[in-house]
């Protein structure tokens, strides 16, 4: 199992303020008429992460199919996860700001991505605002903060009836599924970290091998 990461490049925000201010009224002040714009960069990162990943697909050996590729198929390796998710937040901060920003941020990716999104994870306590706490702090913080839907482990198996594939020869090869995490800021990495884990840990306990991407906005 592997828990891979692509985020945005923080200069876009480091570097410009105007996106900084835009980002910090969407996601601390709760204004949903910057989420299309927003989307849109969430988009073109996506997109960047896919021609990454098929980059690499493309210098690894094919796994066995129950037929011979065409010569497009075996140089132009197709990627795309199996499914789109996004972290979740508390009750009291859901009644704060109005809707969940990384929600719909995943929301407007899969809609655009013709991806299928899934609600697998619940915030199972409300944790303090992070922003002036240490590394250390965060991950002890985020311990436990999350769990996994009630309906979560049916669509991790859902997930993978869809992705198990049988060769010609009768020899069964599981193709690992796929899930796309999205948040809107990337800070510690704390956050992400404690959702894919108890993802990747959900599939482990039924034997299901999973992995995890993860993409947000921008960088901290």
């Amino acid at each position: 199992m592997q828990n891979r990461s692509f985020i945005l490049n923080r200069s876009a925000v480091q570097y410009n303020p105007l996106m900084k201010e835009w980002i910090g009224m969407y996601k601390f002040r709760g204004h949903e008429r910057y989420a299309p714009l927003l989307t849109a960069l969430l988009i073109q990162a996506f997109q960047a992460m896919s021609e990454e990943h098929i980059s690499t697909l493309a210098k690894e050996p094919l796994a066995p199919v129950a037929h011979l590729a065409t010569p497009a198929q075996q140089t132009k390796p197709q990627w795309q996860p199996d499914a789109v998710t996004y972290v979740p937040v508390s009750s009291e901060r859901l009644a704060e700001r109005g809707f969940n920003q990384a929600e719909r941020l995943a929301a407007g990716l899969a809609t655009a991505c013709r991806l299928p999104i899934v609600d697998l994870l619940q915030r199972q306590i409300n944790t303090t605002k992070q922003s002036f706490k240490s590394r250390g702090e965060r991950i002890e913080t985020m311990k436990n903060a999350f769990s996994i839907n009630p309906e979560g482990i049916q669509l991790i198996k859902a997930l993978y009836r869809e992705s198990h594939l049988t060769t010609q020869k009768g020899m069964s090869h599981v193709k690992p599924i796929q899930i796309l995490l999205i948040d809107d800021i990337y800070t510690t990495g704390s956050t992400l970290d404690a959702c894919g884990g108890v993802i990747l840990n959900a599939g482990y306990s039924m034997g299901i091998p999973v992995e995890i991407y993860t993409l947000t906005l921008a960088r901290s």
